[in-house]
């Protein structure tokens, strides 16, 4: 651990450190093993060997290992250093391509296992189904349970200072991700690590059906999205990651948008303070402007990027997504924005998303897309102009075509 120089962590790697740590690391009840795991976390994080590190322990069965300590039952702080070291490690290791179809491949449900060959389907079935674990359902359970995050005050204040100053530095990044206030934070890395290859996006995106076939079937997708409100910035930053890994799928677009309803939950972390006009407003979700000029903007710069790469991905699917999402006005959010985007490659993500936006599909008209927002507002607004009737009232004198205002 006293080691940071890259070249002492290098001769570390080369001269066979990894294969002992990992036998340490998984020892749970002697302090020598969360030492092991962080050592291992540091050498997987920085210096030049960091890929021959992840090859390492990738060779000592490694993802195995982090998922055995992560389900790991317990408590006390050390379980929490232990379950917070194991999942960031989990988190480095799937940044290759190798580590995430190993996750992928072998501990995710029986549908993403992938079936080397073809011929051989029946087999591979079978040898699927035994080496296949539910474990990510386990991790998503875990992850998505509150009851393992402790509100710590010192960090709770340093949160608010963070909201005041409108900022989320790399530091402050580091900061939180070696706290053990939230023990499973790293896993939304490994989910947007997972999600790089098609069975991670499958896993996620797969809609879980319920027993009773009334009621409708939910995706892990659908209930990670809350968490992009999460004031943890780890959390925000990963499953903001998983969104756009999600999105690269041109074949979910529609059931992203049109079932999901993901744009105004995309939207949300990047709508801000300013105050926008009565026309601005009509047609946009109300949760977007309703908190005024209290709403924070999202204060971390790799989660605005994110999300905004998310729009921009969705834009590209097809004509029919970037009609949805004109008319959701997407373009009032992003222009809001831009105006106060400090980094020019978000601002350039964003000029992207407003040429697609703004322009006007092949043959059509010039003046067509505004032309699909302002129809589509004008319908709206004239769903909403009747109130609902009284028990007591004539239902046919709401609907009175008279000019009940004699104005022309």
């Amino acid at each position: 651990l006293q080691v940071t120089d890259r070249d002492a962590m290098y001769n570390l790697v080369q001269h066979g450190a990894i294969k002992p740590l990992c036998r340490l690391a998984s020892m749970s009840s002697e302090p020598s093993g969360t030492v092991a795991l962080e050592a291992l976390v540091k050498l997987s994080s920085r210096g030049t060997s960091i890929h021959q590190c992840i090859e390492d322990i990738l060779d000592c069965g490694g993802i195995n290992r982090m998922a055995e300590v992560a389900l790991t039952p317990g408590s006390d702080d050390t379980w929490r250093k232990r379950v917070n070291f194991s999942l960031a490690l989990l988190a480095n290791m799937t940044r290759t391509e190798r580590g995430a179809v190993e996750l992928c491949g072998y501990t995710m449900p029986d549908e993403a296992v992938p079936l080397i060959n073809v011929e051989n389907v029946m087999e591979e079935e079978q040898k699927a189904k035994l080496s296949s674990k539910p474990t990510m359902a386990l991790l998503t359970a875990l992850f998505l349970n509150k009851n393992y995050i402790s509100e710590n005050k010192e960090r709770k204040e340093n949160n608010k200072d963070e909201k005041e100053d409108d900022l989320v530095d790399e530091q402050t990044i580091e900061e939180i991700a070696a706290s053990i206030d939230d023990p499973f934070q790293h896993f939304a890395a490994v989910l947007m690590n997972a999600t790089q290859v098609e069975q991670g996006r499958r896993f996620v995106m797969r809609i879980h059906r319920q027993e009773n076939d009334k009621v409708k079937g939910v995706s892990i997708l659908e209930r990670l999205l809350p968490e992009l409100k999460c004031p943890n910035p780890i959390r925000r930053r990963g499953v903001a990651g998983t969104v756009k890994n999600c999105c690269f799928e041109k074949d979910s677009s529609w059931w992203l948008i049109h079932e999901i309803d993901v744009i105004p939950k995309i939207l949300y972390p990047l709508a801000g303070p300013e105050e926008l006009s009565i026309d601005e407003k009509r047609g946009m979700d109300p949760d977007l402007w309703l908190e005024g000029p209290d709403k924070i903007r999202e204060p971390d710069n790799v989660t605005r990027l994110l999300l905004v790469e998310s729009i921009l991905l969705l834009c590209a699917s097809g004509r029919k997504s970037r009609e949805t999402i004109r008319v959701q006005r997407t373009y009032v959010i992003l222009k809001m924005m831009d105006l106060t985007e400090e980094s020019e490659e978000i601002s350039e993500r964003i000029n992207e998303c407003v040429q697609y936006i703004r322009r006007d599909e092949e043959g059509t008209q010039e003046g067509s897309s505004d032309q699909l927002v302002d129809e589509s507002v004008t319908i709206n607004s004239k769903l909403l102009m009747l109130p609902s009737p009284s028990p007591c009232e004539n239902v046919e004198t709401l609907v009175s075509h008279d000019d009940y205002d004699n104005v022309d």
